[in-house]
C-alpha cells in the first residue's frame, strides 16, 4: 500500500507517524548543526518551500526526553530508516541532547499593533508553559523560578509599559533551561519577519521594530545561555537593526552559493522530484511537473517547491487507475497564502518597469540589483529595486547563477508556468477587486464597443489619473509598452464583456497593438492602436488621428470588416501623455 500524501502537515514526527511519504532530508541536521559552526543561521526560502518542516525535523531530532533525560526511544522510532541514523557517532553526540525552544512567528499577521502585540506574548506565554517543570525545579534557585513565574504570567507579558518582560522572555528562558539541564539549549524560530513584514503592510512598522529589534538582540546577541540558533523566514532585514552587532550569524539566502549541502537542505532536487513521482507512478509526467513546477535556483543549486510536487502527486496518483486524461498540473502554490507585493506597486512602477513586468510575462528574463538586506520600512517608498529584490525572495522571480555582472546586478526571470499563471492572477486580480476601477473599466469597455470616443477618453484619463504614478518623464524614448500593460490590464479585467483578447496580435499588414471581440455572440470587434509623447505642447489629436490613419494604411480591420459574423468594427488612436490620454475613433463597419 502506497505511503499517504501529508500535504499540510508541517511536524516531522506527524508524517512518520501517520506513515506518509517523506524525503529525506535529514543530512541537513548534522550540515547545520555539526558542519556548520556559526552560533546563528539565518535561511531565507519562499513560502511553501519547507522551512518549517525543516524547523520541526530539527525539534523531534535534537529534543530531550524531559520526563526521562537520556530516552531516545521516540527519536529511534522516528528517525530509523533515514540517513542522519546512520551516522552512529552523531546521533550519539546530538540526538535527544538538548532542550529546545521552538517557537513560529507566522501567526503574527494582525492588522493592528495592539493585536498584533497580543498575539507575540501569547507565542511566549504557551512556549514557557511548555516548560512547566521549571517552576518546581531543584536546580534553580528562588529568583530563578520567580523569574519562570514572570513568563507565565500573561499580565506582564502583555504590559506595553514595560516591554522588557516579552523582549527578554527567551534569554530569561535559555537562562532556566541551562541552569536545570546543565546543557546549553538550542533555539528554533520560525518565520522570524513575519511580525514586521504585517507590520509594514499595515502601517505600524515604528511600533512593530521598537518591539521586535530589542526581542532579538537580548535572545541573539547578549544571550550568555544559548548553545545554538536557527531562524527562518523570506528576507534577510538586517538594516531593521535586528542583527546589528551579531558577529557569527550566517546566512543561507536564495541567492547564497555557499556549500551545496545548505543550499539542497530546503526544496527537491531533480533526484528527489523524481523519486516522488516514480513512487507514485507518475514518472512519466516529469516534463510536465518540470515546466509547471521546476526552475528555481538556491545558491546554484537547481530545486523544486516541494508543496507543488507533492500537491501533483496527491492530484493525479489515482487517476492513473480511472482515467489519465484528467491528469493535469494545477496551479497549487497561488492560494496558499496572502501575499501583496504585486498590487502594492501597481500604482507606482514607471513606464520602463512595466515593460520589464511585461519581459517577463514573456518569457524573457530582466536585469536588475537586488539588495540582499532589503528593509522591509523601505516597501513604502516603491522603490522599484525593492520591488524586483522583494519578488525573488518571495518566489514570483528566479536568478540565473551562471550570470556574472556588475557587483548585486542579478539576470531574473519568471521560474516556470505556475508562476507565471500567480504573476499574471495577482496583476488581474488588482484590476478586478477595485470596485471604482472595475466600475470604470466597465464603461470603458462598453464605450470602446459602442464606437463612443468621448466616453472612452473620460474613463480612461479617470484612470490613468488615479492609477497611474510615472516618476520620470526625462527620457525621449517612446514608453509605448507601459501603457500597452496598463490598457492589456484593464481590458482583461472586463472579462464579462470581451470574449478574446490579443495583444500585438498579427493582422493585414502589421500587427494590431490590441483587439478584442465582444461576448454573448455580438460580434463586435475593437481595434486599439495606442502612442504616446512626453510633450505636452505636442498636438495630440493630430497623433491620435494618426494612429486611425495606420490602422486603415495597413489594413489591421480589413479580416474583420470582410466577416459575416463580425456585425461592427471600431478603431481608436489613443495618444499619451504621462497621466492624461486623447482618443480618436472611427467606425470601418
Amino acid at each position: 500500500m502506497l505511503k499517504s500524501i501529508g500535504i499540510g502537515s508541517e511536524l516531522f514526527h506527524k508524517l512518520i507517524e501517520n506513515n506518509c511519504y517523506y524525503v529525506d532530508k535529514t543530512a541537513f541536521i548534522r550540515t547545520v548543526f555539526d558542519e556548520n559552526k556559526a552560533d546563528v543561521m539565518l535561511i531565507t526560502r519562499p513560502r511553501r518551500f519547507g522551512k518549517t518542516l525543516t524547523m520541526s525535523t530539527f525539534y523531534d531530532f535534537l529534543s530531550l526526553n524531559i520526563e526521562n533525560p537520556g530516552d531516545v526511544s521516540c527519536q529511534e522510532r522516528w528517525f530509523k530508516d533515514t540517513a542522519i541514523f546512520n551516522d552512529k557517532e552523531f546521533c550519539s553526540k546530538y540526538m535527544g541532547k538538548f532542550p529546545v525552544i521552538f517557537v513560529s512567528f507566522k501567526t503574527i499577521v494582525h492588522q493592528n499593533f495592539n493585536d498584533a502585540y497580543n498575539q507575540f506574548a501569547t507565542l511566549i506565554y504557551k512556549l514557557a508553559l511548555q516548560f512547566e517543570y521549571l517552576a518546581t525545579s531543584k536546580e534553580l534557585s528562588d529568583k530563578q523560578k520567580e523569574q519562570y513565574d514572570n513568563l507565565v504570567n500573561y499580565e506582564k507579558l502583555t504590559n506595553r509599559n514595560d516591554k522588557s518582560f516579552l523582549t527578554g522572555s527567551l534569554q530569561t528562558l535559555s537562562c532556566l533551561l541551562k541552569a536545570h539541564h546543565k546543557v546549553s539549549p538550542i533555539l528554533l524560530i520560525d518565520e522570524y519577519d513575519v511580525p514586521i513584514a504585517k507590520a509594514a503592510y499595515h502601517g505600524y512598522y515604528e511600533e512593530m521594530i521598537n518591539l521586535i529589534s530589542p526581542f532579538y538582540n537580548d535572545t541573539l546577541k547578549t544571550n550568555p545561555y544559548l548553545g545554538r540558533a536557527v531562524l527562518t523566514g523570506c528576507l534577510r532585514a538586517a538594516k531593521e537593526s535586528i542583527f546589528t552587532g551579531l558577529n557569527n550569524l550566517q546566512i543561507c539566502s536564495v541567492l547564497d552559493t555557499g556549500t551545496k549541502d545548505i543550499s539542497k537542505g530546503i526544496g527537491f532536487t531533480k533526484e528527489e522530484t523524481q523519486a516522488v513521482l516514480s513512487y507514485y507512478g507518475l514518472n512519466d509526467y516529469y516534463d510536465e511537473v518540470r515546466k509547471n513546477y521546476d526552475g528555481y535556483y538556491f545558491g546554484t543549486n537547481h530545486m523544486y517547491c516541494p508543496w507543488d510536487v507533492m500537491s501533483f502527486c496527491r492530484a493525479n496518483y489515482e487517476k492513473l487507475n480511472e482515467n489519465k486524461n484528467l491528469i493535469k498540473a494545477d496551479n497549487y502554490w497561488i492560494n496558499t497564502s496572502g501575499n501583496d507585493v504585486i498590487e502594492e506597486f501597481m500604482g507606482f512602477i514607471s513606464s520602463e518597469d512595466a515593460e520589464r513586468m511585461q519581459d517577463l510575462l514573456d518569457g524573457k528574463s530582466i536585469f536588475s540589483e537586488v539588495r540582499t538586506s532589503l528593509c522591509y520600512g523601505d516597501l513604502e517608498k516603491h522603490d522599484v529595486t525593492d520591488f524586483w529584490t522583494l519578488l525573488l525572495y518571495t518566489g514570483y522571480l528566479t536568478f540565473d547563477p551562471q550570470y556574472m555582472a556588475k557587483k548585486s546586478e542579478y539576470r531574473l526571470y519568471i521560474p516556470n508556468e505556475e508562476i507565471k499563471d500567480c504573476f499574471k492572477s495577482k496583476i488581474m486580480e488588482f484590476f478586478e477587486n477595485n470596485p471604482d476601477m472595475r466600475s470604470n473599466t466597465s464603461e470603458l469597455i462598453k464605450g470602446l464597443f459602442e464606437g463612443n470616443a468621448g466616453i472612452v477618453e473620460e474613463k480612461l484619463n479617470d484612470l490613468l489619473e488615479k492609477y497611474v504614478s510615472i516618476r520620470d518623464f526625462s527620457t525621449n524614448a517612446p514608453k509605448e509598452n507601459y501603457y500597452h500593460g496598463f490598457i492589456n490590464g484593464l481590458l482583461a479585467g472586463g472579462t464579462s464583456l470581451i470574449e478574446e483578447q490579443k495583444s500585438n496580435f498579427e493582422s493585414g499588414n502589421g500587427y494590431i497593438d490590441l483587439v478584442i471581440k465582444s461576448g454573448r455572440s455580438r460580434g463586435g470587434i475593437v481595434i486599439l492602436e495606442l502612442k504616446q509623447t512626453q510633450d505636452e505642447n505636442e498636438d495630440k489629436v493630430l497623433i491620435a488621428q494618426a494612429a486611425i490613419e495606420q490602422i486603415i494604411q495597413k489594413k489591421y480591420a480589413n479580416p474583420y470588416i470582410k466577416r459575416n459574423d463580425i456585425k461592427t468594427v471600431n478603431t481608436y488612436g489613443i495618444c499619451f501623455c504621462k497621466k492624461e490620454c486623447v482618443v480618436v475613433g472611427k467606425k470601418l463597419k
